[in-house]
């Protein structure tokens, strides 16, 4: 009953991916604004006039946010806005600013065969995906929708975590017998 087990492990740990604020406008540009991507595939990158974190201590409600505190990056989004006319939709916000949140989960499988004749076996096998069940988040949304006429950001996601990378922890169990 002690003999033949079988242990078998796997660990994913890696830091985030870069993050850098997108500015886009759901309206029609002014004349004389860009309006399409003249740098040859290069992204339009926003104009950033300040830090990309708000003051220590903001909260969602403090920048008129309704997401959970816990799921929210205290992004500065008023620091970044439409670059200038003449900059061909290319501001000066470089491609990483700063980096998601990572993953860390450990899946787990166990299992035993037991010979049952000459030639059949039947193995019994528990497997544990995120055995820690670890919340590991998707990236928060960088994409500000900024209105031309006023400047306002009107995506109410900006800096929020809508989401995970890795479920929650699932364990399989299963039975086989091969013959």
């Amino acid at each position: 009953m002690l003999d033949g087990w079988n242990i078998a492990g796997n660990g994913t740990f890696y830091n985030g991916s870069p993050l850098t604020p997108t500015c886009n406008n759901p309206v029609a540009a002014p004349i004389g604004y860009w309006t399409g991507t003249p740098t040859g595939g290069l992204p339009f990158r926003c104009q950033m006039n300040g830090s990309l974190w708000l003051p220590e201590g903001a909260t969602p409600e403090s920048v008129g946010s309704k997401s959970d505190p816990r799921l929210w990056y205290p992004f500065a989004g008023k620091n970044f806005v439409l670059p200038p006319v003449n900059s061909l939709g290319i501001g000066n916000t470089p491609p990483t600013l700063t980096y998601g949140p990572g993953v860390q989960t450990i899946d787990l499988s166990v299992y035993k065969e037991f010979r049952v004749r000459e030639g059949k076996v039947l193995m019994i096998k528990g497997e544990s995906f995120n055995l820690l069940n670890r919340f590991n988040p998707n990236n928060p949304d960088m994409n500000q929708t900024l209105n031309f006429a006023t400047g306002q950001n009107t995506n109410a996601n900006f800096g929020t975590i809508t989401g995970a990378v890795i479920q929650s922890r699932r364990i399989v169990l299963s039975a086989r017998f091969r013959f």
